[in-house]
């Protein structure tokens, strides 16, 4: 993944700070009750930032004292520095709920204060926190607003960082012409200001952007002259991420070698920084490299190394992807049981993950509908402040010219009112319409997509039960890759249809439960009790028995003892009934809610007769109506 991120992590509202801080100074100006309160407090301050990357619960404490001292004498302004600097630690620490409170409450001082420039920085921090949770819509806000009081000010740093904070919103949502819009504004006023850190970092944002449209040459162009600066900078956490990114690069054009070189420059910083993050995300470069270079057993080093950080720092994302780099390079050695137990793992993690991408997904669509929003918002008020404009101009007019044009005046403004109010009303109801169409069709997205996952997924775990079965029985192996096609086509023939005939459906589901006897053997049984003629009266939504089979398999434990019996059957001769005794697992599967929700969203838009589901006398009973 290429690193693109906000020119700094953090406003800190004031100090030009040395690059080395004397604390024993410092801590003396603080003890020192003759110095005036406010050279005290900004000395804990300096000596508060100077620590907060390398010990950020010592910078906290420090801050913890600003904040009392600040209240105590009643100084808003040094309050809000103090609230400033706890939520930094804060938001350093991935506390981001306890960092956008502290950054509210500093701003709310700070705008009693009336700083512009604080208020501005803190709008900043506050838009940095609301990405970091994922809402890029108030990151934008906030973003919007810390650029607006820099242009106020005509602070030229303030604006090249807001313009590369806004770039980078536009960057997460894949937008990447508006992203290397911004990125390049912020670029030039850098270079116009001589501000090298600040160059780095929009260097390698504009590589990015470049990489990821796959204009190679400019990447690597751009990304070398940020590392170009940040080793004259000394800046050894920006070495790293550069030489991640340019690893990066070259492993996607197949360029192994130069990949490596990259990748182990980046890790050596990463070893020396001692940064988790940084040491999971460089051990799984170094892995998948190899993974994709067929050498297993040092893909296996790497990304188990990668592996256990995760699980230590509770990265879910990283932890899914060293289970699947495991996966596939045991699958390579041949090790199937080892391949399964990573491919099982993975399979949750990927599961728990799902819902995410899903909101990310809709986060995207309601962002660019908001942009949209805001758009014709702005065009609102220009019309706006038009009319207002022309409501001037004529006032004028007709008090010169009050005597001899009264009467055309007034007919003019009558026809005038007449059309604006006719336009408004008629632009009035298109958009409305507009914003129905859009809304129903954003619920057909979303159901197209959940039903898509179903695909993938599918096939994936298939895949693997093959995978171990082909080496054990040859025979059994051919049945079930006949059974697999049949299954697969039928996914491929039926996805993009509303209903498919009832028959359709349970032949299929012959050959998925053929799939599933082989996976569980014994363990698992799938009975029908329906009536000879009802196949080929009713229709059924494609693939609902095999979300229903599928879910009851996932959350249910099975054994030899205690098999998963599922059992299908009809209920007054137009409702389907899909139920299995709950034999619930002694290690819950994640549940995302996606396929049962898929069923009962689909059918919303069928019938107005309703999907129940539920728990009924110790078994979990769905019952679906059959449509003609």
């Amino acid at each position: 993944m290429k690193k693109v991120f906000p020119l700094v992590f953090f406003h800190c509202l004031a100090l030009a700070l040395p690059a080395q801080v004397n604390t024993d100074s410092l801590w003396s100006i603080w003890n020192d009750r003759r110095q005036p309160d406010t050279s005290r407090l900004a000395a804990i301050q300096a000596m508060a930032w100077s620590m907060l990357y390398n010990n950020p619960d010592s910078t906290h404490g420090l801050a913890q004292q600003e904040l009392f001292f600040a209240v105590k004498i009643r100084n808003k302004k040094w309050e809000a520095k103090a609230l400033n600097v706890i939520g930094s630690t804060y938001n350093l620490k991935g506390n981001y709920i306890a960092a956008l409170d502290s950054y509210r409450k500093g701003l709310a001082a700070m705008q009693e204060a009336g700083d512009k420039k604080g208020i501005a920085a803190l709008s900043n921090n506050i838009g940095l926190v609301f990405r970091n949770l994922g809402n890029n819509p108030k990151a934008l806000e906030y973003y919007e607003k810390d650029l607006a009081i820099q242009e106020e000010l005509k602070d030229k740093d303030g604006i090249a960082n807001a313009y590369n904070n806004i770039g980078t919103i536009y960057n997460d949502q894949a937008n990447f012409p508006k992203a290397l819009e911004y990125y390049q504004k912020s670029m030039y006023l850098q270079e116009a200001l001589g501000d090298k850190f600040g160059m780095a970092i929009s260097y390698n944002n504009v590589g990015s952007v470049y990489n990821d449209q796959g204009a190679y040459s400019r990447a690597l162009e751009y990304y070398y002259k940020s590392l170009a600066l940040r080793e004259e900078l000394d800046d050894r956490r920006g070495i790293g991420i550069v030489y991640s990114n340019i690893g990066l690069l070259y492993k996607d054009r197949g360029l192994y070698d130069k990949a490596l070189e990259c990748y182990q420059k980046s890790l050596a910083i990463q070893e020396k920084l001692a940064e988790k993050p940084g040491l999971s995300s460089s051990y799984y470069n170094m892995g998948a490299l190899y993974q994709e270079q067929k050498s297993y057993a040092k893909a296996i080093h790497w990304c188990k190394k990668s592996l256990d950080i995760s699980r230590e720092i509770k990265a879910i994302r990283p932890e899914r992807n060293a289970c699947n780099c495991l996966y596939e390079a045991f699958k390579g050695l041949g090790q199937t049981a080892q391949a399964l137990r990573f491919h099982e793992r993975y399979v949750l993690l990927n599961d728990s993950l799902l819902r995410e991408e899903t909101d990310k997904r809709l986060e995207q669509m309601e962002f660019a509908k908001q942009i949209i929003t805001d758009s014709l918002s702005k065009e609102e008020e220009k019309l706006k402040m038009e009319m207002i404009h022309q409501d001037e101009v004529r006032g004028k007019n007709r008090i010169l010219n009050i005597l001899l044009l009264s009467g055309l005046v007034l007919l003019v403004l009558a026809l005038g009112f007449l059309s604006r109010m006719l336009y408004f009303r008629r632009y009035s109801q298109m958009f409305q319409d507009k914003a129905e169409h859009l809304e129903k069709q954003q619920l057909l997205n979303e159901i197209a997509l959940l039903r898509t996952q179903v695909n993938p997924h599918f096939l994936f775990n298939s895949l693997s039960i093959l995978a171990s079965l082909v080496r054990v029985n040859p025979d059994l192996s051919e049945q079930f890759i006949d059974q697999l096609s049949r299954s697969y086509r039928y996914i491929l023939e039926q996805k993009e249809q509303s209903l498919v005939s009832l028959r359709t459906e349970l032949e299929f589901i012959q050959s998925y439960s053929f799939l599933l006897k082989i996976r569980f053997e014994k363990k698992f049984d799938l009975r029908f009790d329906l009536p000879e003629n009802m196949p080929d009266q009713y229709k059924i939504a494609p693939l609902t028995l095999q979300l229903l089979i599928e879910n009851a398999v996932k959350h249910n434990r099975m054994s030899l003892r205690e098999p998963l019996v599922v059992e299908v059957s009809a209920e007054n001769n137009d409702t389907l009934v899909v139920k299995n005794r709950l034999q619930p697992r002694n290690s819950p599967s994640v549940s995302t809610g996606l396929g049962l929700q898929n069923i009962i969203n689909r059918y919303a838009l069928l019938t107005d007769r309703p999907v129940r589901a539920g728990e009924q006398e110790e078994a979990f009973v769905v019952k679906l109506p059959l449509l003609h």
